[in-house]
């Protein structure tokens, strides 16, 4: 097993697709293996921070969540494909990422889904609100914000498949949620 650099971290990216009709109106349009995205960093049996529905049973409210493989929408739907990848970081980096989602997490009612930045990213036009992000937008921004990627257009404008391309990107798991959940990575 390759061992950590030390003075670095390790990051997870989630990526899912469920059978949301609304992931699934993005499948239909974007042809993308996966239509969201969670920022991780506790690995894949800890808490990933996305943009999505509250309630796992109802599609909105929606906003910023704390969501686990083993729990809530995901145990709910445990044959969801996924793929779930490592970033290495600096400590710098990844102490940037905790005290960001901290805030964010602490303030989370603050926190809408951008529904409108979604269907302006289809265009390819960025369309950036105050504290509205969509999935991918917000792991985009993030991921930005910290130093540990360049993405070459704007956080508003990338999508889960987006992500996947990084090359810096380890996979480590990729099948079913509930197979992660179970364990498998």
């Amino acid at each position: 097993m390759k061992t950590q650099a030390e003075g670095t971290r390790t990051v997870y990216l989630l990526l899912t697709r469920s059978e949301t009709y609304f992931s699934r109106l993005i499948h239909h349009f974007t042809d993308g293996e996966f239509t969201h995205a969670s920022l991780g960093l506790e690995g894949p049996g800890g808490a990933f921070y996305s943009f999505a529905r509250k309630d796992p049973r109802r599609v909105l409210p929606a906003g910023l969540i704390q969501e686990r493989v083993d729990r809530g929408f995901f145990s709910m739907h445990p044959h969801i494909p996924c793929c779930l990848y490592a970033l290495t970081v600096s400590e710098d980096t990844y102490q940037f990422l905790c005290r960001r989602l901290r805030a964010m997490y602490a303030n989370r009612e603050r926190y809408h889904y951008n529904l409108l930045g979604t269907l302006a990213c289809f265009f390819r036009l960025p369309l950036v609100r105050r504290h509205h992000k969509f999935c991918s937008e917000f792991v985009a921004e993030l991921l930005y914000e910290s130093g540990a990627v360049e993405w070459g257009k704007q956080p508003a404008l990338i999508r889960p498949m987006d992500i996947c391309r990084l090359e810096r990107l380890r996979p480590i798991h990729r099948g079913e949620v509930g197979s992660l959940a179970g364990g498998a990575a």
